[in-house]
């Protein structure tokens, strides 16, 4: 053994054993390789440098921008959806239909992208067909993994063996000359799962984070607070829109999604129109609605008997704000007009006598017309004070014509042991909730007028409540609302292509500090509910709307995509997840659909070198707008770039030193009397042992000479063993560490180290086994 083989024989070493270590990043290992190559001379420095300008290292990363192509216009995503379809199969059709599926992807798209894809549809397969997600995730990895090799663009062990057989002058292999062995492969293991390796899967629940779905859910305690509300048959909020069944206000909870005939419709907007058997998932806490739920704390009477009653005490006159009066550029709030004169504005006129819509908002101007309602005595001492002029008393016709139906009485009574016992007013959340004023209180028989907010309400009291009918229908329509469910699970429901949870920060230079979420009309202006405010190391739910807000205040906010990716633009605010401001490009999946297809016809027909029609086809992606610049960079694997830039000096190194002569010479000596099967059958076992704990591309590097070598010494096709050494590179199947894929489900499913043992070990002898009997038939070995 020469000098330079042993000083390579310390180099390859050395590098393995940080790869299994672990400790350095593998593209540090491959710098380090290169470097060390590069200063002891067993390459020269063109030899050296020449991986990055590779036309492997230059597909290997077109592949990763097409790719990002596919996934950022929402291509990948609809290709996963029909998986739903077999929510409510047999086990053994859902496994094979996802690992079908999750091959056939991987045939296109990068394997670690495809398993990020189908993820949240396989939790929601999961969840809908009643399984633990122990039971899909495992298989849809291993499906992930076994079709990797399909095309010979879709794995960089496929891309670095073809373009190794053309460095060496030899005819490189096709595009789809992989895919009868990968198709194989992927049946038989397939095959293997449905049968006989889902008795080895656990059945275990992954952990609560994993479950959420959503990725704060952690922090803000999700999983606590996500209920289900179903509406009844016979509903009073039939026909009511979001925004007027006062959900929000009354219950304090965020409507985040809605089911309706089985479909469900995410971040749903506050136009919405509800329907009598909709399910509402909603934020918040459940014992708000339990408090309101029956007829126990509420019972509705007639009103009739308080009618005149009301119209004696009550009665209801019109006055115009003038200038010069204190109400003008004032909101109804700030004017304290009921608390500090008992008059209540029920409604307001413009010039033309129009009716505002928005009361608590509204500033008032002069010209506008107010009706309001009061003692006598009250309304006649605001008009001597000047805050209205032209003051008239109005009957009830003319009260109904002029505010156009939002002037209606409703009484009901406070049963003992309702929970609106013994607080005042202001606790019952009347008015703010529901729209609501409290007139007057009939207390044994005697009429209360215009009680003073802190009145404190008793059991047996009569409460004659003034609003508009669509309001009262709400709050008997919030009566009859039951929790239908309470489960975590809901959680992974959550979370789609458009519409996703994240944290939001007020910005250093904000000018928002001190503001509420109602003054800055958050949920109108921005489209995205606010779940909770994260303040001082806790999260607030309650009340959210007249919270001011702080510096280092949090913002969990919920919506859609598209909306996020507006509010990241403001300058008051900081979306800490960028992906979840970057909403899909659906109107340009045909543009990135095209442009993946031309890739692969270009490399079908042999029109160009893959490595061109790779470029091309990533310049195309970001041209028309699939995707930008950045996050061309951003889909790009640097780490594997680097990693196989690095090692392909070191395929140099082996031949050169001679060691690729010796290693074959040894593998010849061994086995090459049996015949090529067995010599296929050697390269097989020790690449796939390397495998799961050395990264693929630099384990193809690294055999790749030593397989050119036996072929050269044995007199069989170099194709036969580099499409040996490719496709065992790709089957890392047995450790959690050998794959990226396999890392992504090992927290979601609950995963440990044993159990990919016990389901990736007989798998692997299964492929061995078919790749063995097939490949020597596929690629002759003379």
């Amino acid at each position: 053994m020469t000098a330079q083989m042993l000083i390579l024989l310390a180099i390859v070493s050395i590098a393995l054993v940080v790869f299994i270590d672990g400790r350095l990043r593998v593209d540090v290992v491959g710098l380090l390789v290169l470097s060390a190559l590069a200063l002891t001379g067993l390459v020269t420095p063109q030899d050296a440098l020449a991986g990055f300008s590779s036309p492997a290292v230059v597909t290997v990363w077109a592949m990763f921008i097409l790719s990002a192509g596919l996934t950022r216009t929402g291509i990948a995503h609809q290709l996963g959806q029909p998986l739903q379809r077999f929510a409510k199969a047999r086990e053994p059709i859902l496994m094979a239909a996802l690992m079908a599926a999750a091959s056939l992807l991987s045939a296109l798209i990068n394997t670690v992208t495809v398993a990020a894809i189908l993820l949240p549809a396989t939790m929601e397969l999961a969840r809908r067909s009643g399984r633990p997600p122990s039971r899909l995730l495992m298989p849809l990895a291993l499906g992930c993994l076994l079709g990797g090799p399909f095309t010979g663009i879709s794995t960089p062990p496929n891309i670095l063996a073809t373009d190794i057989l053309r460095a060496h002058g030899l005819r490189p292999f096709a595009i789809f000359d992989f895919t009868p062995i990968t198709a194989a492969v992927v049946a038989a293991g397939i095959a293997f799962t449905v049968i006989f390796g889902r008795y080895l899967l656990p059945a275990r629940s992954s952990s609560s984070e994993a479950d959420a779905g959503l990725v704060l859910g952690s922090s803000y305690d999700l999983d606590k607070f996500i209920f289900s509300i179903r509406i009844p048959p016979s509903s009073l909020l039939h026909g009511h829109t979001l925004a007027e069944s006062r959900l929000g206000t009354a219950l304090y909870v965020t409507v985040v999604a809605l089911q309706r005939q089985g479909v469900l419709m995410l971040g749903p907007r506050p136009t919405d129109v509800l329907q009598a058997g909709d399910v509402l998932i909603v934020h918040g806490r459940p014992d708000h609605l339990e408090r309101l739920h029956g007829s126990h704390h509420l019972q509705i009477e007639s009103s009739s008997p308080f009618q005149d009653l009301v119209s004696r005490k009550l009665p209801v006159a019109e006055g115009q704000v003038m200038e010069g009066s204190p109400l003008v550029g004032l909101t109804l709030g700030q004017s304290d007009l009921r608390r500090s004169h008992r008059v209540h504005v029920f409604a307001v006129l413009s010039e033309n006598g129009d009716v505002v819509g928005d009361l608590k908002h509204h500033q008032l101007s002069i010209g506008q017309r107010l009706l309001m309602q009061g003692e006598r005595e009250s309304l006649e001492e605001i008009a001597r004070l000047g805050f209205v002029s032209e003051l008239r008393f109005l009957e009830a016709d003319a009260v109904e014509e002029l505010s156009g139906g939002r002037y209606h009485l409703l009484a009901v009574r406070v049963p003992a042991g309702s929970v609106l016992a013994d607080h005042n007013l202001v606790d019952s959340r009347l008015g703010n909730a529901f729209g609501l004023t409290v007139t007057g209180i009939v207390r044994d028989g005697e009429p209360l007028c215009m009680p003073s907010p802190h009145e404190t309400v008793q059991a047996d009291d009569i409460l004659l409540l003034q609003g508009a009918p669509r309001d009262l229908e709400v709050l008997e329509g919030l009566q009859e609302l039951e929790i239908a469910e309470q489960t975590s699970n809901l959680l992974a429901e959550l979370e789609s292509q458009q519409v996703c949870a994240t944290e939001v920060l007020l910005s250093p230079r904000t000018h928002l500090a001190g503001r509420t979420l109602a003054d800055l009309f958050f949920r109108d202006h921005y489209g995205l509910s606010v779940l909770a405010i994260w303040r001082k190391g806790r999260a607030y739910r309650t009340g959210l709307q007249d919270m001011p807000l702080e510096f280092g205040d949090a913002l969990l906010v919920y919506g859609q995509r598209s909306k996020i990716e507006i509010l990241a633009r403001n300058p008051d605010f900081l979306v800490l997840d960028k992906d979840a401001a970057s909403a899909p490009r659906l109107e340009k999946a045909r543009i990135s659909i095209l442009i993946m297809l031309a890739v692969l016809l270009s490399a079908i027909f042999g029109l160009v070198p893959i490595a061109i029609a790779g470029i091309t086809g990533a310049a195309l992606m970001v041209l028309f707008g699939c995707l930008s610049m950045d996050e061309a960079y951003r889909a790009i694997e640097w780490k594997v770039i680097f990693l196989i830039a690095g090692m392909l000096p070191l395929g140099v190194a082996v031949e050169n030193t001679g060691a690729a002569e010796m290693a074959a010479e040894a593998l010849v000596s061994a086995v090459g009397g049996f015949g090529p099967r067995w010599v296929v059958a050697s390269f097989y076992l020790v690449t796939v042992i390397g495998t799961q704990v050395i990264p693929t591309a630099a384990l193809v590097v690294l055999m790749a000479p030593v397989a050119m070598s036996t072929a050269s010494t044995l007199g069989i096709s170099p194709h036969l063993l580099m499409m040996t050494v490719a496709i065992s590179a790709s089957a890392s199947f047995a450790s959690p560490l050998s794959h990226p894929a396999h890392l992504l489900v090992m927290g979601p499913g609950g995963y440990r180290f044993t159990d990919y043992m016990k389901v990736g070990v007989p798998l692997t002898i299964i492929t061995m086994l078919v790749s063995v009997w097939l490949l020597p038939i596929l690629w002759p070995p003379q």
